[in-house]
This record gives structure tokens, C-alpha cells and sequence, in this order.
């Protein structure tokens, strides 16, 4: 091979490098408004945060972590177990993806403690979503 043939082999591979970096980048940041709404998770009070995105369906909440939506949720939590504590509002800049301002909110599920960080306007959806009646809970009272 002469030294053209080597270039032309190194400039493609860099392009394609930089072609999926660029897309999954573009991914990643666009998936969170489409298929849930940023988080922060963290098991104790002593743990740090990890970001995450959150995603209700009719009787669970589920969490992704980093990875996004395509791949398995890292926690399933059902909607009638769920106990949400007393909010507390927290600094934004440890947490630069929530919106300002920003609750923790401990949780409680089968006697597993954890906390969950989220934007003002995500806490008060989240919080009517566990606190209402589920779907079909009453369907047959007269």
C-alpha cells in the first residue's frame, strides 16, 4: 500500500469515530425529553448522586441510569409501594442537568430507603402521579 491508500484509510476510520461520538452525544441528550425527565439517584444520604432519567407508566415508575432509555431500567419501583418523605431543597450546582430549583425527596419502598433529586416541576407531577388513584383501582364500585 502506498501512503495515500494509509491516509485515506486513517482519515475514514476518524471519521466514523467522530460520526457516532457525535450521534450518540446527540442521543443522549435528546432522549431525556422524549422518553423521560431527569434525575438524580442515590441510595443514602452518604452516597453521591448518579444522573438518571425517570419514566411513569400506569402502575410503576422506572429509573435509567446514564445509559438512557434503550437499555433496562436500573430500578422498577410500583406505584402503590412508593412513599415519597418530606421534599428539602437542595443546591443546583452539584446537579447541573436538574432544573432549578431543586428537591431531594426521600423515598421509601418494602423497606428500602433511597433519595431522589428533581426539578421543582417534576417533583409536583411525580407527587400527584404516586398520591392519585391508579387506573381501574375502584372500576366496578357501584
Amino acid at each position: 500500500m502506498d501512503t495515500g491508500a494509509i491516509l485515506l484509510i486513517v482519515l475514514t476510520v476518524v471519521a466514523a469515530v467522530l460520526v457516532v461520538a457525535i450521534g450518540y452525544f446527540a442521543f443522549s441528550r435528546l432522549s431525556g425529553s422524549a422518553h423521560g425527565f431527569p434525575c438524580a439517584y442515590r441510595a443514602d444520604e452518604s452516597a453521591d448522586w448518579e444522573r438518571g432519567l425517570l419514566s411513569y407508566k400506569a402502575g410503576r415508575l422506572d429509573h435509567f441510569g446514564r445509559g438512557g432509555p434503550f437499555r433496562g431500567p436500573q430500578h422498577h419501583w410500583q406505584r402503590v409501594a412508593l412513599n415519597f418523605g418530606i421534599a428539602r431543597t437542595i443546591e443546583g450546582d452539584d446537579l447541573p442537568w436538574l432544573s432549578a430549583p431543586v428537591l431531594a425527596v426521600p423515598c421509601e419502598y418494602v423497606g428500602d430507603r433511597f433519595e431522589l433529586a428533581l426539578g421543582l416541576e417534576h417533583y409536583t407531577a411525580l407527587r400527584a402521579w404516586v398520591e392519585s388513584v391508579p387506573p381501574g383501582w375502584n372500576v366496578n364500585v357501584a
